[in-house]
């Protein structure tokens, strides 16, 4: 199995993170990996933090000559805005600039009182999105060893604010095509530009707008995941870590959800004989079965809440002086939907990867290669 550790805050030195047990002999194209930084780092509605940092990860550990050793992975991303921060961030705070009006919605209140630092300062720093470029290098590290097992992922984003998307084949290339190089990440025009429209009218009134995210991941072994115990489910392990990223409040897998499957009948994925293929005419159940996966692409879907630091008069209360005022405002994107999909790609590579390697350990990536090749998995007319 694989883990990793991550840490840094956003306006410090660096993001670093330590990644355990990647197997040996597989040679990391850190060019993927940077690009996949490149990625997150993109989208209509990003604010200005963007315009500052230009994601580059360096590997100090666990490779030679770009191939894995076996060795612990250590990833590091240096935070080009330390410099505009340096000085107030290597000493302690001052009695006046030390903050103490939460923001309602984000880490600030409930860090705060956990930590007793009586400086908000300190919760913002670590519970930022910024995070989420080192955990996408830890992710993307995992789903260029995942190319390699000719498992991909994919994703889009399906909505933001009262604006739809088309359904479509992510894994037709010229579909993916069309979404990679739309601002929003969307495959219709016309929604497209009604999402830019959107974003930008809350960028003018100072508010802020959210949406969901679709993700599929294609060649995943069936058989990975379990049934038998309540913490090994694959559908559970995945739930976790997407509702881990931050503004993430509700997952669905597969069509859960959907209204025009609300009968057994209709949402029941059939199983067939094609000679000697087991095959599915249908994937309600979004590639997962009893917590095991199917054969079958894997499908999620993520709600993302609107990001709560807003420019509007939202009630809140200074917590020195015990009086209600209004909340303060820190720099923030208008929309993170975008973002947001590209982390969730990076972090489904990390655990599927992280569970192949419990069904299939093998610490040689030559020999992992060669046992994945060789399952047998359900595939879908």
């Amino acid at each position: 199995m694989i883990r990793f550790l991550d840490a840094g805050e956003s306006h410090g030195k660096a993001l670093v993170a330590i990644l355990e047990g990647i197997p040996a002999n597989f040679k990391i194209d850190l060019d993927y990996v940077n690009n996949e930084l490149k990625r997150r780092q993109c989208g209509y509605g990003r604010g200005s933090r963007m315009k500052i940092e230009n994601d580059k990860v360096e590997i100090w550990s666990g490779i030679r000559g770009n191939i894995t050793t076996g060795n612990p992975i250590t990833l590091v991303i240096f935070n080009r805005d330390f410099e505009n921060w340096k000085e107030f961030m290597e000493r302690d705070a001052l009695e006046d600039e030390k903050i103490i009006i939460p923001r309602p919605g984000h880490g600030d209140l409930v860090g705060f009182y956990k930590y007793n630092t009586s400086d908000i300062r300190n919760s913002i720093e670590r519970t930022s999105a910024r995070e989420t470029a080192i955990r996408t290098a830890v992710g993307a590290v995992c789903k260029d060893i995942l190319r390699g097992l000719n498992i991909e992922i994919r994703s889009k984003v399906q909505s933001i604010g009262k604006y739809e998307d088309v359904h479509m084949n992510l894994f037709d290339d010229r579909v993916y095509d069309k979404v990679n190089n739309s601002e929003v990440r969307v495959f219709d025009k016309d929604t497209e530009k009604d999402i830019k429209n959107l974003i930008d009218i809350c960028k003018k009134e100072g508010n802020t707008v959210g949406g969901t995210i679709i993700a599929e991941i294609k060649g995943v072994p069936l058989g990975i995941g379990s049934y038998a115990h309540y913490d090994r489910k694959l559908d559970g392990i995945l739930s976790m870590a997407i509702m881990s990223l931050q503004g993430i409040k509700s997952i669905e897998i597969g069509d859960a959800l959907s209204k025009e499957k609300f009968l057994g009948s209709d949402y029941i994925d059939e199983i067939y004989f094609d000679e000697d293929t087991i095959k599915r005419k249908s994937n309600s159940g979004g590639g997962i079965e009893a917590g095991v996966s199917n054969g079958e692409n894997i499908r999620v879907k993520a709600f993302m809440k609107p990001i709560p630091s807003v420019k509007l008069d939202i009630k809140s209360v200074d917590l020195k002086n015990r009086k209600n005022v209004t909340t303060r405002y820190e720099r923030s994107d208008v929309c993170g939907v975008v973002p947001a999909s590209i982390v969730i790609e990076n972090i489904l590579a990390f655990e599927i990867l992280n569970e192949i390697l419990k069904v299939y350990p093998n610490d040689d990536f030559k020999k992992l290669k060669e046992m994945i090749l060789k399952n047998e998995v359900i595939i879908r007319e």
